[in-house]
């Protein structure tokens, strides 16, 4: 019996990354397909996605693809090696896994506040936020993410749910521009992106060093956090809550050039 292939579109939706990840991983030698039909179309034999598995488990545990190439490199593909991996990941399960049951107990304390008619203080709120599916402890620093959650408790509650609506306004709307066709340059879009910016300057500083985060945590997990905000916000459809991001940035960095050729 022939060993199974797979295609570059059915590993990537498989593993939950893009095509663009994989050609990427293809052209820094990280992951490359064993073979090429005639046509030139990428297949990946067994002994690839093995390999892909690593690269995605080493990169959730926080390694830069440079790291991940030099552990490869001295790693076989072998049941002993893939078993020492096995373990590392399933600690790093174990570990989360103890963060959402610390969660849930926090919520529960929450639940029970309520019963006795009781409002729970906003730092218990704060505290109870349920995770999302992506660590970001992973990619900000500890110095990031308490200024964040500094950030919210001066904020409140109140102020939080209205810049909450605020964001969900103005995504939707960009979102309309992109099923419209419209620029990324144009001037309605570039004035939904400045109120952005406002929105998010409340919460988070607007340095390199958290972009640079931000933007790795993005092209390491986007569509695993795009299909979490399309089940939240009940999309479906063509545009996606990714590709509604993606739009994002690019207005951005379309912006952010306008604005230094103005310097020049």
């Amino acid at each position: 019996m022939s060993e199974r292939r797979w295609s570059i579109g059915e590993l990537a939706a498989a593993g939950g990354v893009t095509v663009r990840t994989l050609h990427h991983y293809d052209r820094i030698g990280l992951v490359s397909p064993a073979e090429r039909t005639p046509a030139g179309h990428r297949r990946y034999a067994e002994a690839d996605v093995r390999r892909f598995y690593r690269v995605r488990t080493l990169c959730g545990m926080g390694l830069s693809l440079d790291e991940v190439a030099v552990v490869l490199r001295d790693a076989g593909d072998d049941p002993g090696s893939l078993r020492g991996l096995l373990t590392a990941q399933l600690a790093d399960l174990e570990a989360r896994a103890a963060r959402l049951a610390e969660s849930a107990q926090r919520l529960r304390g929450l639940l029970s506040r309520l019963a006795e008619e009781a409002m729970p203080e906003p730092e218990q709120f704060l505290a109870a936020l349920e995770p999302m599916s992506v660590d970001a402890g992973r990619y900000l620093s500890a110095g990031q993410l308490a200024t964040i959650t500094g950030r919210a408790a001066e904020l409140g509650g109140e102020a939080i749910e209205t810049l909450k609506t605020e964001w969900l306004g103005l995504f939707t709307r960009l979102r309309r521009h992109l099923l419209d066709g419209t620029p990324v340059d144009d001037p309605a879009v570039q004035d939904l992106i400045g109120r952005w910016r406002e929105t998010a300057a409340a919460f988070h500083p607007g340095d390199r060093r958290f972009e640079a985060a931000t933007t790795a945590l993005w092209a390491d997990n986007r569509a695993g956090i795009g299909r979490e905000l399309d089940e939240r916000l009940g999309w479906s459809g063509p545009a996606g809550a990714a590709e509604v991001v993606d739009y994002l940035r690019k207005a951005r960095a379309a912006g952010e050039g306008f604005l230094e050729g103005m310097d020049e």
